[in-house]
């Protein structure tokens, strides 16, 4: 991982042509995932033709992989380098969560960088625990829970994940949860991206049980740099249930989607029928 780290590090950019190599020829070798993208990108955008959610589809399979190839990338990179290499918006919101509940919740969703957004996070002083499923064969799972480790992600395995993120907003960490297309736990159903969508309820009952505010997170390249953006909380009211807060972190997570569809991940069914 050191090693191949370096060697990206010394392509500079030029690491993205790697990255748009890969993604081009798991989009043409993915004839199924490659259909389903440009159909979710259409009921995302429902103006696009057929011609143009295929470049849409294309876009967001090199855009997964150049996250991939930064994945190692950011492993040989010291944190205090890290800053040259992203900008950081509303952190003023997670450590105002530190001050006032010591941790909170950070929700995601299959859009741009989150092991990015992990290293800008560590760089930016925040600590962060996730929970991490199978990833392929058993020893690239290894590998993946290993280089995450370095940058002080704690990494907890499904079966002991309720316990451990509770213990983990009490310390002054952030749990962070991947909200959308989850894959196992409570779920509702939301409007999210144009059509109705199965959401966790992780990050709304974590909250709620850890008396901690929970926060959109987006982190995605522009410009040749990474932008972390820590959106304001979402301030669970009196009353209100779980599916109701979901709603609301899915019309958060949706704004960047929106914005920067080519940096959506929608390669599976992403809506319900």
């Amino acid at each position: 991982m050191w090693t191949a780290s370096l060697g990206l590090r010394a392509l500079g950019s030029g690491r993205y042509a790697l990255g748009d190599l890969i993604g081009t020829c798991i989009y043409a070798g993915s004839p199924s995932s490659r259909r389903r993208c440009a159909a979710n990108h259409r009921v995302l955008e429902p103006t696009l033709d057929r011609r143009g959610a295929r470049r849409r589809a294309l876009a967001s399979f090199r855009n997964y992989a150049r996250t991939s190839v930064d994945f190692v990338w950011q492993y040989g990179v010291p944190a205090y380098a890290m800053h040259r290499h992203f900008r950081a918006y509303g952190l003023e919101h997670a450590h105002a969560a530190i001050e006032e509940h010591r941790g909170g919740v950070f929700a995601l969703a299959h859009f741009g960088s989150w092991d990015v957004a992990a290293s800008c996070g560590y760089a930016s002083g925040l600590r962060v625990t996730a929970v991490m499923a199978p990833v392929g064969p058993d020893l690239v799972t290894r590998i993946a829970a290993w280089s995450r480790r370095k940058q002080d992600l704690e990494v907890l395995v499904s079966s002991e994940a309720a316990r451990g993120l509770i213990r983990a907003v009490r310390r002054e960490r952030f749990a962070a949860i991947l909200s959308d297309i989850p894959d196992r736990g409570e779920t509702v159903i939301v409007d999210f991206c144009g059509g109705k969508v199965e959401f966790s309820t992780a990050a709304a009952w974590l909250a709620r049980v850890g008396k901690v505010p929970v926060m959109p997170v987006n982190c995605w390249r522009h410009k040749g740099k990474y932008r972390l953006v820590v959106h304001a909380p979402v301030v669970i009211e009196p009353g209100e249930t779980d599916a109701e807060v979901t709603q609301r972190i899915a019309t958060g997570l949706e704004a960047a989607i929106r914005r920067n569809p080519e940096w959506w991940y929608p390669f599976g069914e992403i809506y319900q029928h």
